[in-house]
Formats: structure tokens, C-alpha cells, sequence
């Protein structure tokens, strides 16, 4: 029990920072700017960042999980 509590709180600061990375490097190779240079919302990089530090968090947790079980 204490090691999957440690994993979820672990893995959910892993979550938010990812998020936010992946968010700032989408933004930053496909600025929300049209051609005549009017900014509009990038919500396709902030779904892409949502998917990719979800899939990144679940590996995360799986491996973080085993590690300290290893470890206790």
C-alpha cells in the first residue's frame, strides 16, 4: 500500500510537470499563429501534450511502482 500511494503522488507531480513541458515544446515547434499572423487557441497542443504526458505518466508509474517495491 505504501509504495502505490508513493507511486500515484509521484507519478502525479510527474503528470503536471510533463504536461506543461510538452505543452511549451508543442507550442514552440507549432505556434498557434496563422499565416497572416492573427494568434488563435491552440487546442490541438494542449490535447497532443494532454495524450503524451498521460502515456508517459502510466509508463512512469509502472516503473517507479517496481522500483520501490524493489527497494522496500
Amino acid at each position: 500500500m505504501k509504495a502505490t500511494l508513493a507511486s500515484i503522488i509521484m507519478s502525479t507531480l510527474f503528470f503536471i510537470a510533463s504536461y506543461f513541458i510538452l505543452y511549451l515544446l508543442f507550442d514552440y515547434f507549432n505556434p498557434p499563429i496563422t499565416e497572416d499572423g492573427h494568434k488563435y487557441m491552440p487546442i490541438g497542443n494542449v490535447f497532443y501534450s494532454g495524450i503524451t504526458a498521460f502515456t508517459a505518466t502510466i509508463l512512469f508509474f509502472i516503473i517507479i511502482r517496481k522500483y520501490i517495491k524493489r527497494k522496500l
